[in-house]
């Protein structure tokens, strides 16, 4: 088999690639080949930044497959090949001989020169679902072994001055059978961006990548992890914008506010609660209620289409389904009867999607009170948006009669008005609050 390096070098960047970049590859191939009786490295020049990296690296891609080449790995000019990367490439490909794009683990020079491990990183990714759910920074990085037929099929996008990477691997994992192993292919020297009118930064990468990312992510379901202290997993969540507050933290592994949800656990005492949740969103507290608190019952209240397609996913996908009782799901809760549409005014924020009174509106609140019935509450939490008190008008039965322990948003412009008037009206007092720049979360029990 052959193999092509292909180093599109571009201004300011010389330098490095003759004092670092070539080098590195000549000490590996010296090392050891591997599976290859040939590596030749391809110097593509771009020193006067007029053609851009992705158009650079595509006539390598081309010129590699003229030359019969099996396979191509991509090393920028400011990167170091391994000295046992193609060895260790070989081991892989020998074991899995059917795969068409091989990575290895993200390896960079720490500010003194010494290469270390991106902590953060996935080890492995055996699919496309594993690819979609990692945060693209500790995913793959361009550095890998690709099979020539396979990249050239879809080459690099050269209208895109940043992304243009994650374009490719989205691609490749999409129809190819890709895999990322623990093994070190290169270094990667970060803080090294080329100069001139096709260069771009950290930050551009990140913007171009992330929506790259979501685009993905509405084709195909995915689902992450989110572990316990231990680090073994304890509930999947569906991921369909890795920049929404909530889904954020789901990436990263962590149930949204778990601090809050750690308070909740020390001040409810009440065993197999029937909990009412209003303002349920796609199921966070809901799926954290199932797997920490041994509830009788759980009675999501949520509105919003847009987040109620992902409650009944992240229900299902739980195996919660027997906890749950629907009669709430598709209606907002309120002061009265009414009609209403909503408004989202941060697409980043899901959860802070606002109910907005319109005879013509798609949208019916229910008060609690008649929602409910007779059926007891021992908790509810209420995350209404600003509705916070029309929510508590429309229970005022339910609290009266069953004294639920309460865990509410509240709008800074109405904390004194919950804090002292309505607790004092209602006969609770305030055990413990979290506070955040526009709300404050207050966690109220009955007075004894």
């Amino acid at each position: 088999m052959k193999c092509a390096v292909i180093t599109p070098v571009g201004p300011g960047h010389l330098d490095l690639f003759n004092t670092v970049c070539a080098p590195s590859v000549e000490q590996a191939k010296s090392y050891n080949m591997g599976p290859f009786a040939e590596v030749r490295h391809v110097m593509m020049d771009d020193t006067e930044g007029r053609h851009g990296r992705s158009a650079r690296r595509n006539e390598g891609i081309a010129k590699a497959a003229r030359d019969g080449c099996d396979w191509i790995f991509f090393l920028d000019a400011d990167d170091v090949l391994t000295p046992n990367a193609f060895e260790a490439f070989g081991r892989v490909i020998a074991e899995e001989p059917d795969l068409e794009a091989v990575w290895g683990l993200i390896c960079t020079f720490d500010p003194g020169g010494e290469p270390e491990l991106r902590d953060s990183q996935a080890e492995r990714l055996d699919s496309r679902e594993d690819f979609l759910r990692t945060d693209p920074y500790n995913a793959i990085q361009i550095g890998g072994f690709y099979r020539t037929d396979a990249v050239a099929a879809i080459g690099f996008d050269v209208d895109m001055d940043a992304g243009e990477d994650y374009n490719l691997y989205r691609q490749l994992w999409a129809g190819h059978r890709c895999a990322k192993r623990p093994e070190i292919f290169f270094i990667n020297q970060r803080g090294q961006h080329s100069t001139g009118p096709r260069s771009a930064t950290g930050g551009d990468w990140t913007n171009a990548v992330t929506g790259l990312w979501r685009e993905e992510l509405g084709k195909v379901s995915v689902y992450v992890d989110l572990k316990d202290a231990s680090g073994s997993p304890e509930a999947r969540m569906r991921l369909t914008n890795p920049t929404d507050i909530i889904q954020n933290t789901h990436v990263r592994g962590r149930f949204f506010e778990a601090g809050s949800l750690e308070k909740l656990k020390r001040i409810l005492k009440v065993a197999n609660p029937r909990i009412l949740e209003v303002g349920a969103n796609i199921g966070n507290h809901v799926v954290w209620y199932s797997k920490h608190l041994d509830p009788a019952r759980i009675y999501p209240v949520e509105p919003n289409p847009d987040a109620l397609r992902l409650l009944e996913d992240n229900i299902d996908a739980n195996g919660i389904g027997g906890y749950v009782d629907r009669r709430g799901m598709g209606y907002g809760a309120g002061r009265s009867s009414g009609r209403f549409r909503t408004q989202q005014d941060n697409a980043d924020n899901l959860g802070a999607t606002r109910l907005v009174a319109d005879d013509g509106g798609g949208i019916e609140t229910k008060t609690l009170d008649a929602l409910m019935g007779e059926d007891r509450v021992d908790f509810i939490k209420i995350d209404a948006e600003g509705m916070e008190f029309d929510v508590l008008d429309g229970a005022q039965a339910l609290i009266a009669r069953d004294r639920p322990v309460i865990w509410i948003e509240v709008k800074r412009e109405n904390m004194l008005a919950f804090a002292q008037a309505w607790c004092r009206d209602a006969g609770y007092r305030i055990v413990d609050s979290t506070s955040y720049i526009n709300t404050i979360d207050y966690f109220a029990v009955p007075k004894e």
